[in-house]
């Protein structure tokens, strides 16, 4: 059996938003402004407790921004924004539905199981795949080792080969003896099936 595995934010769903518009959005949306101050305090903030595997690096992080009483508005309507911005590959349903006729398919994304389940329900792709682990899970963010072992727990193959848009995913994957390709954009359904002909 042969496992064919993403990433999932920047390869299986993509946004053309700049995450610091996401969050001002965000805090306008509860607030009615987004004073750079609050955007200052938070990416500082959620830097480190994302970096530390944090178990709530969201909710903490506004919680840290002077005059943020209450964080969970904030928290509802960064996920929202997030989610609403993302869109997968033009042709990813199709190419998802060939690739599990031959494939075990899984993702493999640094973050929040929860909040990155969400993401794939929003655009109906959860099915499509047999194995989901997000970093937060075993403690360590790629490319560490531990996610790829985790994966390869819940989804045993012969064979694994990685999918994914950054240096990290590639490395993280080559460096426990997958087979990787970064992701540049388009459509990413050939991409995945040439991991295993070279």
């Amino acid at each position: 059996m042969t496992a064919i595995v993403f990433d999932l934010d920047g390869t299986v769903l993509h946004t053309d938003r700049e995450y610091r518009d996401l969050l001002a959005n965000a805090i306008a949306d509860v607030r009615g402004d987004a004073p750079a101050e609050w955007l200052e305090a938070y990416d500082e903030a959620f830097v480190d407790l994302f970096s530390a595997c944090d178990p709530d690096p969201v909710r903490r992080a506004f919680a840290r921004i002077d005059g943020c009483t209450d964080p969970e508005p904030y928290v509802r309507a960064l996920h929202e924004r997030e989610i609403e911005s993302l869109s997968p590959p033009e042709n990813a349903h199709t190419d998802l539905e060939r690739l599990a006729e031959s494939f075990e398919l899984g993702v493999l994304t640094n973050g929040l199981r929860e909040w990155q389940l969400a993401k794939l329900r929003a655009h109906d792709l959860e099915a499509y795949f047999d194995a989901v682990v997000a970093s937060y899970e075993v403690g360590a963010h790629k490319p560490d080792a531990a996610p790829y072992r985790a994966l390869e727990e819940r989804l045993p193959a012969d064979r694994y080969g990685m999918v994914g848009d950054s240096e990290s995913d590639v490395d993280g994957a080559k460096n426990v003896g997958w087979s990787a390709s970064r992701y540049d954009g388009g459509e990413f359904g050939a991409l995945a099936e040439d991991l295993f002909q070279r």
